[in-house]
């Protein structure tokens, strides 16, 4: 079973050593730089769109974890008002 960080005992104080996460930081910078790259390559609508459908994704992920399931359009739709 996979554990949440808000589900451990020692939610929300962290105590952490850089050199235990240091790699896993290094791929997170290395993805978001790859996620970077191939959003500039795109013509800027495009990017609009991917950029909002990433957080949507993520919004929907995140409510799933804690039990709540949102509809896709409901989400988008709120997204796209808060960003105008």
């Amino acid at each position: 079973m996979e554990i949440y960080n808000w589900q451990t005992k020692e939610w929300p104080h962290f105590i952490y050593e850089v050199n235990d996460v240091e790699n896993e930081l290094y791929i997170i910078i290395e993805k978001f730089g790859l996620l970077t790259g191939m959003l500039k390559a795109m013509p800027e609508e495009m990017q609009m769109d991917t950029i909002l459908d990433i957080i949507v994704s993520e919004a929907i992920k995140t409510s799933e974890i804690e039990g709540e399931l949102l509809s896709r359009i409901d989400v988008m739709s709120s997204v796209r008002n808060n960003l105008d």
